[in-house]
């Protein structure tokens, strides 16, 4: 989960203001504009740069370093050196895979607990973050990309990481090469982006919260930031108003399936499309399928008036006697497909009499219905 993120030079900015790193770190990173690390990029994925918040305990202040995401915990060799995004033969795989780290289990694996131990805490930040979804379409089969940001205009999303330094085996100028990598905290997924993704970036939506990550971390500050993080949702849920969700999620295009994309429209929301009507025609129904379909057709032969009417009344009765949909609606029509208002998930078959959308868990349109 989440290997895919927009980062730009204004989230950088604003983050670093958030933090209150100083009017150096800003001006640095302007300074140096045409490098790889502080230039946009919207599709970043593991293998790329970018610039990496952490505390620098000799200065005594939050400084930013260039490092590539997916975290290598050991050194290099001669005979097989780490490969920098500059070499020729530069491939992620199998070199920076671990861009991921689970924040319940930091504490106790190998890789992770000595830098947890060592303070070695960073924070990347980012526009959003991407998800992918299985396509609703029948006709076009690639995956349906969603984008994750903040629900207030320009914040970046400030994402929990460890980081190290270690030797690529190889030698520049007589000296040992490095390089820095770093990986992102996971955590269980927010009840409002579980039908998305079951996990989720850790995401330090405090700024107090997130420069004692960089200065103190610890176990105990992570299970601190997963407690308020629960503490949030159970607070997000006892609100009714619409409108209280901490993130915006939204469809994007499918061109992001190409990681080596980098469009400008990369994080721009796109109308998901659902089954298309000439899918409806691509084969003749068999004998069996043609009697159903005519029975169908002789209930949505009704006027629009007389189904919405019907559809009301249905929806009016559930919420009274507790009833299901199924008993309310003509059967014809709690056999048919639909498609979930929210999330556009397709339903067909036995799935067509759900009451809520099995992907997103959103509760099914009581006028909705879809041939």
């Amino acid at each position: 989960m989440c290997g895919r993120a927009a980062y730009s030079t204004a989230s950088f900015s604003s983050a670093a203001s958030s933090l209150r790193c100083g009017h150096s770190v800003i001006a640095a990173a302007s300074a140096s504009s045409s490098s790889d690390t502080t230039t946009n990029n919207l599709n970043m994925s593991p293998g790329n740069s970018a610039q990496i918040f952490r505390y620098n305990h000799t200065s005594n202040s939050v400084c930013s370093t260039p490092m590539i995401w997916g975290l290598l915990p050991n050194n290099g060799s001669a005979k097989s050196p780490h490969l920098l995004p500059s070499d020729d033969n530069f491939t992620p795989s199998p070199h920076y895979i671990m861009f991921n780290a689970r924040s319940e289990t930091i504490d106790t694996k190998k890789s992770f607990h000595s830098l947890l131990r060592d303070g070695q805490s960073c924070i990347f930040a980012v526009d959003g973050y991407y998800e992918w979804t299985k396509s609703s379409s029948p006709i076009d089969k690639r995956k349906q990309p969603y984008f994750v940001k903040s629900s207030s205009p320009d914040t970046p999303l400030l994402l929990a990481g460890l980081w190290t330094q270690v030797k690529t085996g190889r030698r520049n100028n007589n000296q040992e090469e490095t390089i820095s990598t770093f990986t992102i905290l996971t955590k269980e997924a927010h009840p409002k982006l579980a039908w998305l993704h079951p996990r989720q970036p850790c995401i330090l939506n405090d700024s107090c919260v997130a420069r004692e990550w960089l200065q103190n971390p610890s176990k105990a500050l992570v299970d601190k930031i997963l407690s308020l993080s629960n503490e949030q949702q159970q607070q997000q849920s006892n609100i009714k108003n619409e409108g209280t969700d901490p993130w915006e999620c939204y469809p994007v295009t499918k061109k992001m399936n190409d990681a080596k994309y980098h469009g400008n429209d990369c994080t721009i929301q796109v109308k998901s499309k659902g089954r298309k009507l000439d899918s409806y025609f691509a084969t003749s129904p068999s004998p069996g399928k043609r009697k159903k379909k005519e029975v169908k057709e002789d209930y949505y032969s009704k006027s629009t008036s007389q189904q919405d009417f019907e559809g009301k009344n249905a929806a009016t009765k559930c919420s009274q006697q507790g009833e299901n949909w199924d008993t309310l609606l003509p059967k014809e029509a709690a056999s048919n497909e639909w498609s979930c208002h929210v999330c556009t998930y397709l339903h067909t078959n036995s799935k067509s009499q759900f009451l809520v959308c099995e992907m997103c868990g959103s509760e099914r349109e009581c006028t909705q219905h879809s041939v």
